[in-house]
C-alpha cells in the first residue's frame, strides 16, 4: 500500500489514477527499480534523472568504461563549487571577451569579402 502512495506522490496523481494508468508489469518494474535504487519520491527525482542519463550514456562509452552517477547528478550546493578569486574570474571574462571579439572580426571579414565580391561582378 505504501508503494501506491509513493507513486502517487512521485507522479502527482491520486492513488486510484495510479492504479488505472499503470499496468501490472509496469508496477513490477517500478517495484524492482525501487528495490535497487531506493524510493521514488519527488525529492530525489534528480537521482532518477541521473540514473537515466547513465543508462543512456552506457552503450556509447568505450569498452570497459562505466558511467558514474556523480557525473550525471546535478550539484545544487554552492559549497560544492570551487571558489574563484577575483583574478580567476577576470581571466574567464577576458577569455570570453576575446572569443566574442574574434567572432565579430570573422563576421566583419566575411561581410567585407561578400561586399567586395558583389562590387566586382
Amino acid at each position: 500500500m505504501k508503494f501506491l502512495y509513493d507513486l502517487s506522490v512521485a507522479y502527482r496523481l491520486p492513488p486510484d489514477q495510479v492504479m488505472e494508468q499503470f499496468t501490472e508489469e509496469q508496477m513490477v518494474h517500478l517495484v524492482a527499480y525501487q528495490n535497487l535504487w531506493g524510493p521514488i519520491t519527488p525529492q530525489r527525482l534528480d537521482i532518477i534523472a541521473a540514473r537515466l542519463g547513465m543508462d543512456v550514456a552506457a552503450p556509447h562509452m568505450k569498452k570497459g568504461r562505466r558511467p558514474r552517477l556523480k557525473d550525471h547528478l546535478m550539484v545544487w550546493s554552492r559549497a560544492a563549487r570551487p571558489r574563484r578569486t577575483g583574478r580567476e574570474l577576470r581571466a574567464v571574462l577576458e577569455q570570453m571577451r576575446g572569443y566574442y571579439e574574434a567572432q565579430a572580426r570573422a563576421e566583419n571579414g566575411a561581410r567585407r569579402r561578400r561586399g567586395q565580391s558583389d562590387t566586382q561582378t
